[in-house]
């Protein structure tokens, strides 16, 4: 599937020294694609399927991972995933992010480049990999949890905010909405008003917090005073992606793991579940939650 377009743009890096900067591609995919079926009744009529897309990462021409995405924001998913995998932990580590439809391929390089210091670390992370529970196969790479420290956060978030924004995600005009089989994250910030910071759909719901976590990274966005909302179902690679973002609630339309439960007691994370507009279950961290207004 051809991107809508390739074009490459450079953004000044404000963590890089001499006014460094970094080499994007703004590679889109069409979201969707019309297929052919026939109804109950036999009628012959177009619908809109989702887009699936094979994305092989590339970090310094060693090869990483094969991503399935909906390619709605490739280069973010890439710098969320490598971030969110320890595998590349600086902005100022990265030249360029380079998407390339053709080949179904993403080229990354460093600064430091092959058989640098970053190089080797990489190396390490990858010999331990985890195939974790989901949609797309998730991975993790390296010793995780000895790494993550628990979020400390006094922020409260009042049940009609809560509300508010479970209402917000669900006007918006989506994927989901016109052709189904996409999860969806959203990035929200945590006031009355709950202000949409941002909202990305793939196949699977691991792409789209890593896309979520790469625009984040991208734009020095904070986390503390931000709410996470999921479609998917609540595991500890989900928990650990929060609490890498720094954001204190979690909240999903489904249910959980018991991993995640224990990840997110132990983390600081208030997890909240089959969360509706007027219905939600806490599960974690419950003394955040005020019936009051934020």
């Amino acid at each position: 599937m051809r991107a809508e377009t390739d074009a490459v743009f450079e953004i000044p890096l404000s963590d890089a020294p001499d006014a460094a900067r970094l080499s994007l591609t703004r590679a889109q995919c069409p979201a969707t694609a019309s297929a052919m079926v026939v109804d109950h009744q036999g009628r012959s009529r177009v619908v809109e399927v989702p887009g699936e897309n094979a994305l092989t990462v590339y970090l310094d021409k060693q090869e990483i991972v094969t991503l399935m995405t909906l390619g709605q924001a490739p280069e973010a998913l890439i710098m969320g995933y490598l971030r969110n995998q320890r595998l590349v932990e600086s902005l100022a580590d990265l030249l360029s992010v380079h998407v390339d439809w053709d080949v179904g391929a993403c080229a990354v390089h460093t600064r430091q480049g092959r058989g640098s210091e970053l190089a080797a670390r990489t190396a390490t992370r990858m010999a331990k990999r985890t195939v974790t529970t989901g949609c797309g196969q998730g991975t993790m790479f390296g010793d995780w949890l000895d790494e993550l420290q628990p979020l400390h956060s006094e922020a409260t978030l009042a049940v009609s905010t809560l509300d508010a924004a479970l209402a917000r995600v669900l006007a918006l005009d989506t994927v989901y909405k016109r052709a189904g089989s996409v999860h969806a994250c959203a990035l929200l910030r945590n006031t009355p008003a709950v202000p949409l910071v941002y909202h990305v759909e793939d196949v699977g719901r691991h792409n789209a917090v890593d896309a979520i976590g790469g625009l984040m990274w991208l734009d020095e966005e904070g986390g503390a005073d931000k709410i996470f909302y999921t479609t998917g179902r609540l595991t500890s690679e989900m928990v650990m992606k929060t609490v890498q973002m720094g954001v204190p609630f979690l909240v999903s339309r489904s249910g959980l793991t018991q991993m995640g439960l224990s990840m997110a007691q132990e983390m600081g994370i208030t997890l909240i579940c089959r969360a509706r507009v007027g219905r939600h279950l806490v599960y974690s961290h419950g003394e955040r939650m005020t019936r009051g207004e934020a």
